[in-house]
């Protein structure tokens, strides 16, 4: 095993130096060997950097850059890391350069090996906030726009108060060690992220403004609607118009919310789900599980609200709200209309951070507004609510509401999801988010937008013998094989 080898006596200099004259080691540098006899000493020293730190500078912390990084930084034709000890010296060593810096290095540390600490994170950050010279700069610190992006990212990750908290320490070190200009410095970016800050553009950081503003978003979704939308342009979709009749649509409405809330376990058979609409009843004091179906289908009955579609960054926001805080009334706990706090998940899926929530809808929203009306926007919709599941609940409603609404707003027929095929169609969102695999989902939703134009909507009665005829409210496992013979007599888009 390669390895390093410390003298920290004379007999095991002695020792070393010996077994190096006999060709089993190489001197890396005083007091440090190596039974690598091929590697680079460069490339040896840099990769156990830590550990001829430690015996080169004993005692010595990690400081400015160093503490933060905890990696050399790239100096000239060299490699350099910055250490705070209790005397000032540059030394060289083949691969990388050890600046120690003459300061206080006992308080304010904390611990990276047995042997080795760093400044504390409070310290560091001022450390980072002092003036350098020109020839260091970038290099010993991060500087103010560095310094922005940390803080802004320890927000996003752990909150206000930790950036405050770091705050407070800050200032106790500041008076401590005399870092009282650099703790100005770094109280008034906590201010600016906080909102708290006089000068509303203070912040010199893209990405701390976009913290600030609580526009941070999550990329990788980002990546993957753009992903979808190229897809989207191969498919060629089947215009299935739908020409408004208030019997037709309150009947689709009706199955909408039953089939919709059926996905997410709200589970009622169909006379009960009509007791619900038709009757005003609540089924078994299922109060909340009633109130869901009933708004639910208030929502999709509503011709003038499903014309409704965002204009808007913020009317996007908006909208979502506005439809949440009616759906999910009937159960105040999961904070109508307010966007989640807490980040959720399904199975292995985690979904859009709390924090960047907003800002990930507004980006989505900007790649929504280059797609063409009708189905396009509509399966964009679903999934953009779908991967960033803004709310604590009803997410999976939300985005078959959203979508419908676009259909609506284009004259298309709606899409619903009969029981029979959610596990299709929850199979189709899994790949998407997983793998990237937009067919499955875009073949399930084409499926069944072209199932539900067949169903003789301006008779209730009708309808539901079709839909009861084709096992479309059966589970998938009984009904599937009843099913999947319909979509062969249909006329389905070139995906």
């Amino acid at each position: 095993m390669k390895t390093l080898k410390f003298a920290n006596t004379s007999n095991e200099s002695k020792l070393l130096s010996k077994q190096m004259k006999t060709g089993k080691l190489r001197r890396v540098c005083r007091g440090v060997y190596t039974n690598d006899l091929v590697s680079p000493i460069e490339r040896i020293v840099l990769t156990h950097w830590m550990d001829v730190v430690i015996h080169v500078v004993p005692g010595g912390i990690l400081s400015f850059q160093t503490a933060l990084t905890l990696k050399p930084i790239p100096f000239q034709q060299s490699h350099i890391v910055f250490l705070t000890s209790t005397y000032h010296k540059k030394i060289f060593l083949p691969g990388l350069i050890i600046q120690v810096i003459r300061a206080d290095n006992k308080r304010y540390t904390e611990q990276v090996l047995p042997q080795l600490a760093r400044s504390s994170p409070a310290r560091f950050l001022l450390e980072n906030l002092t003036t350098v010279n020109a020839v260091y700069q970038n290099i010993k610190t991060i500087g103010v726009a560095g310094v922005e992006n940390y803080l802004a990212k320890e927000l996003q990750l752990r909150g206000e108060k930790n950036i405050n908290t770091l705050r407070n320490t800050a200032k106790k070190i500041a008076e401590v060690l005399h870092f009282q200009s650099a703790y100005r410095k770094l109280n008034d970016i906590v201010s600016a992220l906080l909102l708290s800050h006089p000068d509303k553009n203070f912040l010199k950081s893209t990405y701390a403004i976009s913290v600030a503003k609580k526009e941070v978003c999550d990329q990788t979704r980002i990546t993957l609607f753009q992903s979808f939308i190229l897809y989207l342009k191969k498919c060629h979709f089947k215009k299935r118009p739908y020409h408004y009749h208030k019997t037709s649509f309150k009947n689709i409405a009706f199955f909408e919310s039953y089939f919709s809330n059926f996905i997410e376990g709200t589970e009622f058979l169909i006379d009960e789900a009509e007791e619900i609409v038709f009757q005003g009843k609540e089924i078994d004091r299922r109060h909340a599980d009633s109130h869901d179906v009933l708004s639910h289908f208030i929502l999709s009955n509503d011709y003038f609200d499903m014309t409704v579609t965002p204009k808007s960054p913020t009317e996007f926001l908006q909208l979502l709200q506005q439809r949440h805080r009616y759906l999910m009334q009937g159960r105040p706990e999961k904070l109508p209309g307010q966007f989640k706090q807490k980040q959720n998940k399904a199975g292995n899926t985690y979904f859009v951070l709390p924090e960047m929530v907003i800002g990930t809808l507004m980006q989505a929203f900007s790649l929504y507004k280059t797609l063409q009306p009708g189905m396009e926007k509509a399966l964009l919709m679903h999934l953009i609510v779908s991967e960033v599941h803004p709310f604590a609940d009803g997410n999976g409603r939300m985005a078959r509401l959203m979508m419908n609404a676009e259909l609506t707003q284009a004259g298309l027929c709606k899409i619903i999801i009969p029981s029979v095929q959610r596990d299709n169609y929850l199979n189709g969102l899994r790949l998407v988010s997983r793998d990237h695999e937009f067919r499955t989902y875009t073949k399930v939703m084409d499926q069944c937008q072209a199932y539900i134009e067949s169903v003789p909507w301006m008779h209730y009665a009708e309808a539901r013998e079709k839909l009861e005829h084709d096992a479309a409210n059966q589970p998938s496992d009984d009904g599937l094989p009843i099913f999947n013979r319909v979509p062969r007599k249909l006329s389905l888009s070139d995906i």
